[in-house]
Parts: structure tokens; sequence; C-alpha cells
């Protein structure tokens, strides 16, 4: 089913409730709490989302959006760029490295990842986004050379699912030297030992 665009009344609201989750976990998302945090009268949130589930549906329509702009993007320069040794696996790095670059963001879709082990909605929404990456990851490790399937990219995207949770608890400027090392470690074993991330 096509996702619904967002009015600018709902794009305010669920930025406000990625703060909410980022600062006090999905625990603290309620109604209240993303209108005071979008400063809006109290009732505005439940206006446009009137459930709980509503609210939680949307946010990961939402945050599933931002994403999927970065991968769309990336994939699109990945194909223009066809041939060129190394290009796409320096793209794949940088858009993760990006991804630092907004912490709460990152935060809430890890929460929004687990929650979705206990609700179906948010399960099939999330799923559409996991194939998308594992095909961007899969595409990324034929570049190399190697022989690779696509249990070894969904392999290495769990892993650096993990690698990007730990790093947004690193001293912020650390979290870029941690990733890449890191990114090292994991295509070195997983994808082959010549590929090399970005400086």
């Amino acid at each position: 089913m096509p996702q619904i665009p967002f009015t600018a009344r709902q794009e305010r609201l669920l930025t406000a409730a990625v703060h909410v989750v980022a600062r006090s976990g999905l625990r603290g998302l309620t109604h209240r709490a993303v209108d005071a945090e979008a400063e809006l009268p109290e009732g505005s949130c439940s206006a446009v989302m009137r459930t709980r589930l509503a609210l939680l549906t949307r946010l990961t329509e939402y945050v599933t959006s931002q994403f999927a702009r970065d991968i769309a993007d990336c994939t699109h320069r990945i194909e223009e760029h066809a041939g060129v040794d190394g290009y796409a696996v320096r793209e794949t790095v940088a858009m993760l490295r990006s991804w630092l670059d907004d912490p709460d963001l990152l935060l809430v879709r890890m929460e929004l990842t687990i929650e979705g082990s206990r609700q179906t909605e948010i399960a099939e929404i999330l799923q559409g986004q996991w194939v998308q990456l594992v095909q961007l990851v899969e595409h990324a490790m034929e570049t190399t050379g190697e022989k690779h399937s696509p249990a070894r990219a969904r392999t290495l995207l769990a892993a650096i699912d993990g690698v990007l949770l730990r790093a947004v608890r690193e001293d912020p400027k650390n979290r870029a030297r941690f990733l890449r090392e890191s990114l090292q470690l994991l295509m070195s074993s997983l994808v082959g030992k010549s590929t090399q991330p970005p400086n």
C-alpha cells in the first residue's frame, strides 16, 4: 500500500515524536508528550493520530522515509558510476556515516526495530526498508569482484546495525572514527580483504 504523504502539521508532530523517543524511549511516547515537544496545544497530536498505534505507525513511516531517501540517492549514484572501482562500497559507507549526523533519528529507528518484533504493523513497514537496504549492500558487495549472496548481505547489514547503535553511544568526536574502523573489520571479513572504507 502506498504511503500517505505527510502534512506540514504531521511533520512537525512526528519530528517532535522523534525527539521524545530518542530522549525517553517508546515508553515516553504519548500524545501529550509530543504536543509539548512540538509546542502545540494539548490535543493536537491526538486530533491527527487518534490512537497510540496510529501515532506509532505514522512515526515508523516517517522515520523510514527519512532513511529511504538516502538509500534511494545512494543507489542512484552507484548505478550512475557502475564500473568505477570501489565506488559502491565508498558511497554505502559514506551514507552510513552520514546517519551519525542525526543520532536521534538513528536511535528511534533502533527502538522501532525492537518494537517491530512485538507489533506486526510496525514490522511490515520496517520490512520494506530492510529489503531495500539488503539489496543496496548486496550490490555494493558484488562490485568488489568477490562472490556473494543475499545471506552474506543480510549478515553484514545486521552487524552494521549493531555498529551504528554502538557508534551513537560513543563520544560525538569519536563516532566517525569508530564507525570507520568497525566497518573496515566487518568488510574485510564479509566483503573482501581488499575493501577499505574511506578515511
